[in-house]
């Protein structure tokens, strides 16, 4: 029978299978390998009842030695089912029976984990560690397994001296393990077990700062190029990538602004006890405030402010990323704000999907998130002076005053006494709140040698743990300082926290990792705070911070200064106090607490990098409102930077593009890029642009030249894929061998600036021969002309221009405003246009308003050689012909106030169509869907010609 039972397994008969093996389990002559393959084959297909009956009947006719495998088995059945009071029952079972089953105490220690039992799961993990048999061949990597286990889940208790020694026996078995690295590291500085990058058995200093987090590393290093690389590392092993953009770049057309903040922290935590006001001091006339969270629900009263403060608040925490990113894109945020960084319980595959045009990072991280998927970094001239920007992947967006915002609610309580705190009646109180990983033993040796100059001083600090407390009593003692010399302050509720402050003397900061929130804090409550400015963003907070409220004074360039003000301010009372009161006289006014201030400023940095456009608010709203950022309302005066002009040159060879590109990079108007699309199949651009892209963005100086290869593609869509790549908010579009004035782009866009509510700006261009010689041609007006959007619609669509109706529809004849045209050119009314793609394009721009016309000469141009079948090809005039009659349909709104006009178009177009058709027919060969479509363009037309 167990032959056949074989033979059915090997041929998939799965039930035949099932039935043998339910009868040999029911004698006991079941082979445990037969077991746990027929088992395996039922659960596979979804017959996990079945599997677990036959589990059952064999563990109770069996006599094997192997009896603890089976309820092993059975067990990982019963978690895969969800029974896990059932998989808890049998994996005891197992150990009962073999208590040195290493699989089977890390199964139920895991179960209990996941049913919070958390000390019930590490003591069982630590049994097991215990039975772990030496002679089994992989008793090494079940030993690190355990020992990680037990680290992580005494990590994430808190517990941090165990997790400490659990992973530190884990990397002694096995020292290539970098995630377990990452931890222990982080533990020793949350612990201030110093030195933090203490060697283990094959692992020396350089190796644990490589496997060192990004977050840790900001207090393990100064050097922001070390900081960079660590980023980078954790980019790379953890972040999505390669994955298409779900937002458009071109951005969208909202009245207001939408911006998404990304947080799991709109809670009880350091960026929202910032943040707090931001959301409700937005100018609702301006700015749409859209959250985006997967925070606890803790309760509080920060968290309640936050969603209070928001227009829209989306829960995210129970999406998967990708879902998430696309309900982003769903609500089509502009700028979206992340306010996570590289810290714990980021979801940064989020922002990979670049579910917003605009992705900026912020508070979060005060450093580099090395993320291609985001674009800016919000800073201020002094946490990220020019010569550390070359360390950041972002771009830095500067504040004028300070990078950090700052809730003006904050309740501080009653001042406590002394006694209360801890403290000694007499002597002077230097503190830190900083977050102990911070803390380096060299910042404490430098605070160990102020209190000697200072007598009778203490140093009043934080501490999580009595480990804590025991580490740096320890390191006071080993500078020959008595541990009284140190006070530690417990957690306290917010209003007691900052009441604190007040009965301290001088915060003392550290470096290379600055306080932040806790600085705020310290300052809010009226306490002077002492710092030292490092290289890096988070080295440099504090000192924003200092300058933006008026004390640039107790900034410090060096330990010695650092340590001689500490201590010439703890001997000088008076000029302690003369502080104290500036501080209290200048806290409200000054720039970092003047919240209103810094959200009119930061929208005001929203609005510079913003992509697609604002709209009026309603159809009477005054014409000047039009765009800035991509487009804002000029009329709030806001001091924008020149736009953006993309130059878009779609090339199928290298003939005249050099030329092309000369003139494209000589223009006056230098805030300009240009976007080259090679069409041809070997890319044979690119080698004769290689000297231009070396240089190009070399110092992020403008203009800049980006190149893309994107074989085969026809004219058009060469066009638009150079469109997809463009950055600007105005657009120019050249031809290889199109020479542009110097002054092309500075003249059309000035049209713009000085009347925003046209809709477009025309120039003329010189026709040339391929030799270069003049073409006959002349501009259309002798001086700079406005035409009305309707007139100028008749006119180009009842052809009644002629040649230079046709000039005018070339893209080279246009600057065209990114925000009107949409994703693509040659598109109108949603229809796209092949054969009359320029004069869809015009229309759209156009959109019923003024144009400006420019008769001066702003270029030359090769005209594009006639088709060969243009002089009677058939097939070609009726695509042209339909295409025609569709573009003057859709269109028809714009003659709607000369229905005789347009009436008489119409007529002349189904006449020529009727023509066309009388004379062609025999040789037209049109296809079913062109018959199909001309059946009912004729129809429309004749209705419309005879309605009344």
């Amino acid at each position: 029978m167990t032959q056949q039972l074989n033979a059915a397994m090997a041929a998939g008969n799965v039930a035949e299978a099932a039935t043998l093996a339910f009868a040999l389990a029911g004698l006991g002559e079941l082979p445990i390998a037969e077991l746990f393959g027929i088992a395996g084959m039922l659960a596979t297909q979804g017959r996990g009842e079945q599997a677990d009956a036959l589990y059952r009947l064999w563990l109770r006719r069996t006599d094997s030695p192997l009896l603890y495998a089976g309820w092993y088995n059975l067990a990982v059945l019963q978690v895969q089912a969800g029974d896990e009071r059932g998989a808890e029952q049998s994996y005891r079972a197992a150990l009962a029976l073999r208590e040195d089953f290493t699989e089977a105490g890390l199964g139920l220690g895991s179960l209990l984990e996941r049913a919070r039992r958390y000390d019930a799961a590490l003591e069982q993990w630590r049994q097991t560690l215990e039975r772990v048999e030496p002679a089994a061949p992989n008793h090494a990597a079940l030993q690190v397994q355990l020992l990680n286990n037990i680290g992580r889940v005494c990590e994430n208790q808190q517990r941090h001296h165990e997790a400490e020694q659990a992973f530190a026996d884990s990397l002694r078995l096995n020292p290539r393990q970098a995630p377990v690295i990452t931890h222990w590291v982080h533990l020793r500085q949350k612990q201030c077990a110093w030195p933090v990058l203490a060697p283990l058995p094959g692992l020396g200093e350089a190796e644990l700062l490589g496997a060192t987090s990004a977050l840790a590393t900001l207090s393990a290093s100064d050097d922001p190029a070390v900081q960079l690389a660590a980023a980078r590392r954790y980019v790379k092993d953890k972040v999505l990538a390669g994955v298409a953009p779900l937002a458009e770049s071109r951005g969208y057309r909202h009245r207001r602004l939408r911006v998404g903040y990304l947080s799991s922290d709109f809670c009880a935590h350091a960026v929202t006890i910032l943040t707090a006001e931001l959301y409700q001091l937005h100018d609702r006339a301006l700015v749409e405030v859209f959250g985006f969270c997967w925070s606890r629900e803790d309760g509080s009263g920060l968290r309640a402010r936050v969603l209070h403060g928001m227009d829209q608040h989306v829960r995210i925490g129970e999406m998967s990323d990708e879902q998430a990113a696309r309900c982003i894109r769903s609500h089509e945020i502009d700028i979206l704000v992340d306010l996570h960084g590289l810290t714990l319980g980021a979801r940064h595959d989020i922002l990979s999907w670049r579910p917003a045009p605009v992705q900026i990072a912020w508070l979060g991280y005060p450093g580099s998130s090395a993320m291609a998927s985001i674009d800016y970094v919000l800073a201020d001239p002094f946490v990220l002076p020019p010569a550390l920007a070359p360390h950041f992947s972002e771009q830095p967006l500067y504040l004028p005053d300070t990078f950090q915002v700052n809730d003006r609610q904050r309740l501080v309580g009653p001042r406590p006494s002394r006694a209360d705190c801890g403290l000694p009646a007499e002597g002077f109180v230097f503190c830190c709140f900083n977050n102990n990983h911070k803390l380096t033993p060299e910042q404490f040796a430098s605070w160990m040698r102020i209190l000697q100059r200072v007598p009778a001083s203490v140093l009043w600090l934080v501490a999580d743990s009595e480990q804590v407390r025991d580490n740096l009593r320890m390191a006071a003692l080993r500078h020959g300082l008595p541990s009284e010399r140190l006070v530690f302050a417990e957690r306290a509720l917010p209003s007691d926290y900052l009441a604190r402050y007040r009965a301290a003397d001088l915060f003392l900061d550290t470096l290379p990792f600055n306080a932040g929130t806790t600085a705020s804090d310290a300052l809010w409550a009226g306490l002077p705070l002492l710092t030292r400015a490092g290289r890096s963003f988070a080295g440099r907070m504090a000192g924003s911070l200092l300058h933006a409220v008026g004390l640039p004074e107790l900034v410090t360039d060096s330990v010695q200064d650092y340590e001689d003000t500490a201590v010439r301010l703890a001997g000088a009372p008076a000029e302690l106090a003369a502080l104290r009161r500036r501080l209290a006289a200048n806290r409200d006014s000054s720039a970092l607490f003047d919240s209103p201030r810094f959200v009119r400023n930061l929208e005001r940095l929203y609005l510079r990098v913003a992509r697609g456009s604002l709209l009026a608010a309603d159809a009477g709203a005054d014409s000047d409102a039009t765009e800035g950022a991509g487009g804002t309302a000029l009329a709030l005066a806001l001091p924008l930077p020149p736009p953006l002009v993309s130059i878009l040159l779609p090339v199928s060879g290298a003939d005249g593009l050099l030329a092309t590109l000369t003139s494209a990079l000589a223009q006056s108007y230098t805030p300009c890029e240009i976007v080259v699309s090679d069409s041809s199949a070997d890319g044979v651009c690119r080698a004769l642009l290689a000297p231009y892209l070396r240089g190009a963005d070399g110092d992020g100086a403008m203009p800049r030249l980006r190149y893309s290869h994107a074989a085969g593609l026809a004219p058009a869509d060469n066009l638009n894929h150079c469109l997809a790549l463009a950055l600007g908010q105005y657009l120019a579009c050249a031809e290889a061998g199109e020479t542009l004035h110097a002054d092309k782009v500075a003249r059309m866009l000035r049209c713009y600036l000085d009347y925003p509510a046209i809709g477009l700006v025309l120039c003329w261009r010189q026709p040339r021969d391929g030799a270069g010689a003049d073409l006959p041609g002349q501009p259309m007006f002798g001086i700079d002309t406005a035409v009305g959007g309707a007139s100028l619609a008749a006119l180009l669509l009842g052809g009644e221009a002629g040649a230079a109706a046709t000039e005018l529809c070339e893209p080279g004849a246009m600057l065209l405003r990114r925000a009107d045209i949409g994703a693509t050119l040659g598109r109108y009314q949603g229809r796209q246009y092949h054969q009359l793609g320029g004069l869809a394009t015009l229309l759209t721009a156009l959109a019923g308003r003024d144009c400006v016309y420019l008769p001066q000469q702003l270029g030359s141009y090769v005209p594009p050689a006639a088709p060969a079948d243009a002089g009677g090809g058939p097939a070609r005039t009726l695509a042209r012909a339909l295409e025609g009659l569709n573009l003057l349909y859709d269109a028809h709104g714009l003659l709607a106030d000369d229905a005789a006009r347009f009436k008489t178009l119409l007529a002349g177009r189904l006449a020529a169509l009727a023509a066309l058709l009388t004379g062609t027919h025999a040789t037209l060969g049109a296809d079913q869907a062109q018959i199909d479509e001309l059946c009912r363009l004729m129809q429309q037309g004749y209705r419309l010609l005879l309605s009344d």
